[in-house]
């Protein structure tokens, strides 16, 4: 009797385990059967604009071109355990065409991680895109191509842009239409330079603060598909500024970050509450100020890091150091406003006076379901000091009734917060969007996933595969719709 009721324990706990493991299969699309017969319902002689994609931060391959060692990812030691010491800027160097370090095509996985691998897949398998070079030479009948652009991430965006007008150039001669339009797929910082290449073109307008949009480079897009990016900005790039940035097991020294140009331009934009007190009261604390970066010890304002810097390159070195740290934060603070302005702002009306249909709007994909850094809080230790925390278990006097992990996270993919990636300045839908934050929306997608494995995500690349191959420009399908 006893082995009867244990074999039927048995059997209902073997029943249950299979009915839990069955109600937690993860659904996945099947590529195949959405979209295959859409190919096959594309007449052979159909010109397909072609789709570019643009990595974002890190998403490059370099190499130096005196030793031919690839310097980023490097080798398996070097992700997990590398320094990264050879990637700094040689920022004395006036000409960023002759540095030491190029890009040599785009990350696509190591150590098992994928970056752009499984994306390149889908595109090439199930959306029928052929990868090719600058230089093929006229598509076949049909043909939908795929280029990727590589770019040296370190540099400033804006001389990546003119890098990046130079590459569709190159694929209007391919096709040998100079008014031929692209497909764009933007991911983490790329989406900021491509919407800095929609607003201006190649044109440089960070030397002063005359911000005037043009949409010079809205003549050449088709669609604009943002993955990830930080449209705001993101508290956790800042702070891989300020501490190092995360690589493996190691950070990449803060002094060799504070030499690449681009790095600044992911801080957080002006408009942005990102900094408390404990008593969970905003402070406003210009972010793009060096001497408020100097006065709070950070980066290379470090005394541990202004001691490594001077042993290894002198004084000198660190005075030119301190002199770029001012220039590129001023030209990030320019950055980021350039991104944002309205068109044909009104002062006396008090927002945007250009009618919403902007030549090219953007579709958004993103996480919303972790939580995201997206405001510290500043405290006063022992001796006085103002010190940052970048976490609740940091502080060390919490205010009673203030829930500091409410304040200091949102929703997002763990870097991106949703509120940046919508370019909000607030969480609520409801809450009207910031009057010097035009972002020309036609919808977005958000997902469960986490920054680093958004362009793997198979709920993206099945949405990613509708937008490029069912539907002609999305929000032309809807003309009720209205920017958010």
């Amino acid at each position: 009797m006893t082995a009867g009721k244990n074999r039927a324990c048995w059997i209902i706990v073997i029943c249950f385990c299979i009915f839990a493991i069955s109600g937690c299969r993860v659904l996945s699309p099947n590529f195949e059967a959405l979209y295959l017969d859409v190919l096959d319902a594309h007449e052979s002689t159909q010109i397909h604009p072609p789709v570019i994609i643009i990595p974002g931060l890190l998403g490059s391959r370099l190499v130096d071109t005196k030793t031919g060692k690839e310097v980023w990812p490097g080798s398996l030691f070097d992700v997990a355990l590398g320094r990264y010491r050879d990637l700094v800027l040689d920022f004395d160097n006036q000409y960023p065409q002759h540095q030491s370090l190029v890009s040599a095509g785009i990350a696509e996985s190591k150590l098992g991680v994928d970056f752009y691998g499984e994306l390149l897949s889908v595109l090439v398998d199930y959306a029928g895109y052929e990868r090719v070079l600058l230089g093929a030479g006229p598509p076949r009948s049909g043909q939908r191509r795929l280029y990727v652009f590589d770019y040296d991430w370190r540099q400033d965006n804006v001389h990546t842009v003119k890098k990046l007008h130079e590459f569709i150039r190159a694929i209007r001669t391919d096709y040998a239409n100079p008014e031929l339009k692209v497909d764009v797929i933007a991911h983490s910082m790329g989406g900021l330079m491509a919407r800095y290449y929609l607003r201006f073109g190649d044109k440089d307008v960070l030397q002063d603060n005359d911000l005037k949009v043009t949409w010079a480079g809205a003549e050449a897009i088709n669609k604009m598909i943002l993955l990830g990016a930080p449209n705001l900005g993101s508290v956790s790039a800042m702070e891989g500024f300020i501490r190092g940035q995360i690589v493996g097991l190691r950070r990449i020294p803060e002094e060799v970050v504070a030499t690449m140009p681009s790095t600044y331009q992911l801080f957080p934009h002006r408009i942005v509450d990102w900094l408390y007190d404990t008593s969970g009261e905003r402070l406003d604390i210009d972010q793009f100020d060096a001497s408020i970066w100097r006065e709070l010890g950070w980066n290379i304002f470090s005394p541990a890091v202004r001691e490594r810097v001077i042993e290894k390159n002198g004084a000198d070195y660190y005075q030119r150091l301190t002199k770029h740290f001012a220039h590129n934060a001023e030209r990030a603070r320019r950055f980021s406003w350039s991104l944002t302005v309205c068109p044909n702002y009104d002062e006396r009306k008090g927002g945007c006076t250009e009618a919403l249909d902007p030549p090219v709007k953007l579709v958004v994909f993103g996480g919303n379901c972790a939580a995201t850094p997206s405001r510290w809080v500043v405290e006063n230790d022992r001796s006085g000091n103002r010190v940052v925390r970048f976490s609740p278990r940091q502080i060390r006097s919490k205010v009673p009734g203030v829930d500091y992990q409410d304040l200091m996270y949102d929703p997002g993919d763990g870097t991106v917060t949703k509120p940046s990636l919508l370019a909000r300045d607030a969480l609520s839908p409801h809450t009207p969007r910031h009057k010097f934050s035009y972002f020309p929306l036609a919808y977005s997608f958000l997902l469960c996933a986490e920054h680093s494995s958004l362009t793997g995500n198979r709920h993206f690349q099945a949405n990613l595969l509708d937008v490029l191959l069912t539907r002609a420009r999305p929000w032309e399908l809807h003309k009720d719709h209205t920017l958010r």
